[in-house]
C-alpha cells in the first residue's frame, strides 16, 4: 500500500454505501420486531437474521479504512490526522444520541424499557470503553453502541500502525488474530474488558484484505490471509461447539464476506447504478443506526396506547419513520456538525480521499 505505483486517492464506493444502508435496515428490522414483541405481542418471534447487518458493517469498516490508508501512510502526522478524523466522524453524533437517551430515561422512565443509569457505566459509555449495564450485558447506555467499542479499538490499532510505520493489515491482522484466539478461553464471568476477545473482530481484517486487493491486486497475499482467517474461524467454531464445527456461524461468515467482496470489487459495474436516494440513505446510515432505538419504540407504544395492536403496521411504520428521521438528522445535524468540526479541529485538512458521495468514512454501525 506504500508503493509509489499506488494512488493515494481512494475510489468512490457508492455500491458500499448502498450495502451500508442495507445493513442498517437489517439491524432496524431486527430491533423493530423486538420492540413490537415487548409492547404489542409477546409471542412474536424476533427476526435474528438482521443481526448479520453488524457483521457487514464491520467488514465495510475494514474496506473503507483500507482504501483510505494510502493517504495517511508515510506522513509524519498521518496517524494524528487519521485518529482525529475518526473521532470527529464517530464521537459527536454518538454523544448526542447517548445524551438524548439519558435525558429520556431521567425525564420519562417509562418511555424506555430495561433502562437504568449508573455513573461509572455512563462515563465509560461516553469514552467508548467496555462496560456492563444493570442487566449484566456488556453494552453502553445506548445499547447499539457496543459495536462502536469494537470500532474505536480497531481505529486505535490502525492509528498505531500508521504511527510506527507498519502496514495496517499486518498489525491489525496480528492483534485481531490474537483476540480471536483469546475468545476460545473467555468465560462469561470475566470483566467487561474481555468483550474484546471476540471472533467478530476478524471482520475488520477481512475488510482490509479486500481493500488491499482492490488497490494492489496481490492475489497471493489475499489468499494467505483468507486461509488464515478461515482457519481461525474453524478453530473457534470447533472449540466453542459440542457437536463438531459450528457450520451455521461459518456459513454466516462466508456469505457476509462474499457479499461485501463482490460489492467492493464490482464497484465499476454497480456503483453508477445505485439510485441517489439509496446512496444518500447509506450516507445517513450512521444516524439511522444510532437513533432508531430511540425513535422506533414510539410506534408500537403509540399503537398499544390507542388499542391498535397490528404488528405488521408497527414494523412498517417504525422502519419508514426512522429512515425519514435519520435522513433529516443526517442533513441538519450530522453533516453540519462534521463540517463545523472539520474546519476548526487541528490535523484535519481538505479531505485526501473520496469514499461514498460525501467523502466521509466509514459510516457505522
Amino acid at each position: 500500500m506504500g508503493a509509489a505505483t499506488h494512488s493515494t486517492r481512494a475510489p468512490r464506493l457508492q455500491g458500499i454505501q448502498a450495502l451500508r444502508f442495507a445493513a442498517a435496515i437489517m439491524v432496524v428490522f431486527t430491533h423493530t420486531t423486538f420492540y413490537a414483541r415487548e409492547r404489542l405481542d409477546p409471542t412474536l418471534p424476533i427476526w435474528h437474521f438482521g443481526e448479520a447487518g453488524v457483521d457487514i458493517f464491520f467488514v465495510i469498516s475494514g474496506v473503507v479504512m483500507g482504501v483510505t490508508a494510502p493517504a495517511f501512510i508515510g506522513r509524519a502526522d498521518g496517524w494524528k490526522s487519521f485518529a482525529v478524523r475518526r473521532l470527529i466522524r464517530i464521537a459527536p453524533i454518538y454523544w448526542i444520541a447517548t445524551t438524548v437517551k439519558i435525558i429520556t430515561i431521567v425525564a420519562i422512565p417509562s418511555a424506555l424499557l430495561n433502562s437504568q443509569l449508573a455513573p461509572g457505566h455512563t462515563a465509560l459509555s461516553y469514552l467508548f470503553l467496555p462496560t456492563t449495564n444493570a442487566a449484566g450485558r456488556n453494552e453502553p447506555v445506548l445499547g447499539v453502541g457496543w459495536t462502536l467499542i469494537f470500532e474505536m479499538f480497531f481505529y486505535s490499532v490502525f492509528a498505531l500502525a500508521l504511527l510506527v510505520r507498519v502496514k495496517p493489515l499486518h498489525l491489525c491482522g496480528a492483534v485481531m488474530s490474537a483476540m480471536t484466539i483469546g475468545s476460545i478461553f473467555r468465560q462469561d464471568d470475566w470483566p467487561a474488558v474481555s468483550m474484546y476477545l471476540n471472533q467478530i473482530v476478524l471482520y475488520f481484517v477481512v475488510g482490509i484484505v479486500i481493500a488491499t486487493w482492490l488497490l494492489e491486486r496481490d492475489t497471493r497475499s489475499a489468499l494467505r490471509w483468507g486461509v488464515w482467517i478461515t482457519f481461525l474461524w474453524v478453530l473457534v467454531g470447533t472449540v466453542n461447539t459440542t457437536d463438531g464445527i459450528g457450520w451455521e456461524l461459518l456459513a454466516r461468515h462466508a456469505w457476509v464476506v462474499l457479499l461485501v467482496a463482490v460489492m467492493a470489487l464490482n464497484e465499476s459495474r454497480i456503483g453508477s447504478r445505485v439510485p441517489a436516494p439509496v446512496v444518500y440513505l447509506g450516507n445517513a446510515s450512521y444516524s439511522l443506526y444510532l437513533f432508531h432505538p430511540l425513535l422506533a419504540p414510539l410506534v408500537p407504544a403509540t399503537l398499544a396506547a390507542i388499542g391498535l395492536g397490528s404488528v405488521p403496521l408497527s414494523i412498517g411504520l417504525s422502519v419508514v419513520g426512522v429512515c425519514l428521521a435519520a435522513a433529516l438528522i443526517y442533513r441538519f445535524l450530522e453533516q453540519p456538525l462534521i463540517r463545523f468540526l472539520t474546519k476548526r479541529v487541528p490535523y484535519v485538512e481538505t479531505r485526501p480521499a473520496t469514499v461514498g458521495t460525501d467523502g466521509n468514512s466509514p459510516r457505522h454501525p
